[in-house]
């Protein structure tokens, strides 16, 4: 994600789809102009800056099982939830995961499963891998198959996603390919019909899957995420320090709604034409600005992926950019409208 405190500085290279999300039902085979299949989370929303904090709470939030069915109760019905595994993961084979850690994401998973929310657990800030992908592989295959193993009795309702946001110069199309085609062996040992959401390169931009196949497999989706315009969504944002954007003037001209509504339109068709699924995995913008600017963007991408028949997550719940007050122990009206109304 592009919001938490260790978030890469650097800035994305969105390319001239824009940025949306797809979710691909490979092999599925859908004829072009048939209608597409619905990816399941229709209206959800990210956990964010919790557990894919080095240590749950450092970022300022720790998931509250209350506030998953205030989540449920407002009309929302599914959760991401990013984790980072890798510091409660053993640096040597067998890499085991520390079951007080495990211990602790079951039991949200579970929680969540239980009000009827969708959840879509999702590796979150796995930063060796992404820095040393080859020498890291061993580790990545034996998270996946410890995760796999011990959700494989879980409800269809959890979903999976093996890696948030490849980028860098390592990661090629072939590459996230590999390194996905490596989960997807792990996970159908115990999951064979599971959903698994897999994002391409360029941190799972439009522009991303231009250089990338998914493995072949009947159940998996694709997703992408939208900041854009990055210098509006990010400005002042604390963790980029005196890197963060300036966008310099407010967001909402009928220029601006228009860019929003094409690349959306984009990425629909791009999706339309393969008969494939897709999901707005993450989407919002930083505190630090005006509630009115925050909500008509938010509203504005809102609109625009639905309109394209498409699911969506916001990011996020209570973090870096959040559509819940947790001193009122309420949603944010301007954010929840936006989003709900």
């Amino acid at each position: 994600m592009p919001n938490s405190p260790a978030a890469s500085i650097t800035r994305r290279t969105f390319g001239a789809f824009g940025l949306a999300t797809g979710a691909i039902l490979a092999g599925c085979g859908a004829s072009q102009g048939a209608p597409a299949p619905l990816f399941p989370m229709r209206r959800g929303v990210n956990l964010g800056n919790a557990l894919e904090a080095p240590a749950e709470g450092e970022w300022g939030y720790r998931v509250e099982l209350a506030h998953l069915a205030a989540i449920r109760d407002a009309g929302f019905d599914g959760v991401r939830l990013p984790v980072r595994w890798d510091p409660h993961m053993a640096g040597a084979a067998p890499y085991s995961i520390d079951p007080a850690f495990l211990a602790r994401v079951d039991g949200i998973v579970r929680a969540a499963l239980d009000l009827g929310l969708t959840v879509q657990l999702d590796a979150h800030h796995f930063e060796p891998l992404i820095a040393d992908p080859d020498g890291q592989s061993p580790r990545f295959r034996a998270l996946w198959r410890q995760i796999g193993a011990h959700f494989a009795d879980a409800p269809p309702g959890l979903i999976f996603e093996p890696l948030n946001e490849p980028n860098g110069e390592a990661w090629s199309g072939a590459r996230v390919s590999d390194i996905q085609a490596i989960a997807l062996e792990e996970i159908r040992a115990r999951n064979p019909t599971r959903l698994v959401v897999l994002g391409g390169p360029n941190w799972n931009s439009i522009d991303g899957l231009r250089d990338w196949r998914p493995p072949e497999d009947p159940h998996i989706t694709v997703t992408v995420h939208y900041y854009e315009p990055h210098a509006f969504t990010h400005q002042d944002a604390e963790w980029l320090g005196a890197d963060a954007p300036r966008f310099g003037r407010d967001w909402g001209t009928p220029t601006d709604h228009a860019a929003v509504r094409d690349h959306i339109a984009q990425a629909a068709r791009w999706a339309q034409a393969r008969g494939l699924a897709w999901q707005l995995g993450e989407f919002g913008v930083n505190a630090s600005l005006p509630m009115t600017h925050r909500a008509a963007w938010t509203r504005a991408v809102r609109e625009a992926t639905e309109a394209a028949g498409a699911g969506w997550c916001a990011w996020d719940f209570a973090g870096a950019f959040p559509i819940y007050d947790r001193a009122r122990e309420r949603f944010i009206p301007e954010l929840i409208e936006a989003l709900l109304g």
